[in-house]
């Protein structure tokens, strides 16, 4: 798995924290962004949690959209990204929770080039 923390924009509140990156067990770029509370014991506030799913996010424009808002897009991240996917690759197929997790995550995909991506690799 890769992941870039990125730098958040001015203004962002302390403790705010923006990653990218390539899930090579799903097979999917994510993105996360959240501020961390103020209180002790009180829960993180999540701003964006995308591509937890298998096959969920196949360009990196998207999780880069996503975060946006939130934080400073570095010149070649996309780029980078490409690069993360080609060097690691899909690793969802064959793995021992294929199964477990692509049938759980099919009734909910998103788009039909997930859920045919989740069904080829259940095969």
């Amino acid at each position: 798995m890769s992941s870039h923390t990125l730098t958040p924009l001015g203004g962002a509140p302390a403790g705010r924290t923006v990653r990218v990156g390539w899930d090579a067990p799903l097979a999917s770029y994510f993105a996360s962004a959240w501020d961390e509370p103020a209180d002790e014991g009180a829960e993180a506030d999540h701003l964006v949690f995308a591509g937890a799913a298998p096959y969920d996010i196949s360009d990196p424009g998207t999780v880069l959209e996503l975060v946006t808002p939130y934080a400073v897009i570095p010149e070649g991240l996309r780029e980078q990204l490409l690069a993360d996917r080609d060097s690691e690759g899909d690793r969802f197929r064959g793995r021992p929770a294929t199964e477990l997790v692509g049938t759980a995550a099919l009734p909910y995909a998103r788009s039909a080039r997930q859920a045919d991506a989740i069904r080829a690799a259940l095969r």
